[in-house]
């Protein structure tokens, strides 16, 4: 799958999670909600000033992806790697324990974890490799390379997680908002665009 990297990288992110719920109210004013799909990342990256030629590279294989067809994968400028001191491989414990509480199967926001040392911190986006959907870590963790270190994540997974944690430059599978790009051309020569991006899940 493709990775796009921007030319001149991006001016500004704005990062957005979505949790498709639907709400009804009573007419007692007692209300009911249900989540109706699987919680995913927005991204909305707008683009510095750029010359011609950065533009039309960028503009090239947003176009090559066919609208909402076609998917690829960004790293998110800003929030894409841990805020903590992790090193070293971090790899899922495939099993499950009561005491401390995690597994590593579909549905669960605790995930059971070992090796590495240092600390991966709340807000840390994360990937597990054998699927593609990005979590947010919930609670600081403190990696200490031996024992079992429980992982606090969101949302719940969506598929039963194994291999190595990626926790640097994670990128995130995504498709475009719309089906149309838009551009600006100033009087000075430069160009300028923003792009929708939603997670594919």
């Amino acid at each position: 799958m493709a990775l796009f990297t921007a030319s001149q990288g991006f001016d500004t992110l704005d990062f957005q999670s979505n949790t498709p719920t639907r709400m009804t109210t009573a007419v007692s004013g007692k209300t009911h909600r249900i989540k109706t799909g699987t919680q995913f990342f927005s991204l909305r990256l707008k683009s510095p000033a750029m010359t011609r030629a950065d533009f039309m590279a960028d503009f090239a294989f947003l176009s090559a992806q066919e609208g909402q067809f076609g998917t690829f994968t960004v790293v998110p400028p800003g929030i894409s790697s841990t805020r903590g001191t992790a090193t070293n491989n971090v790899t899922v414990v495939e099993d499950s324990s009561v005491d401390p509480n995690y597994n590593n199967q579909k549905g669960s926001k605790k995930v059971g974890v070992s090796g590495g040392n240092g600390t991966l911190k709340k807000g840390d986006l994360i990937k597990f490799n054998n699927h593609d959907k990005c979590y947010l870590i919930t609670e600081d963790i403190d990696l200490d390379g031996s024992s079992v270190d429980v992982l606090n994540i969101f949302p719940a997974l969506v598929s039963d997680a194994t291999g190595i944690i990626q926790y640097n430059n994670v990128p995130i599978k995504v498709y475009q908002d719309n089906d149309e790009i838009k551009f600006i051309h100033g009087k000075d020569g430069t160009f300028r665009y923003e792009v929708t991006l939603n997670e594919e899940v």
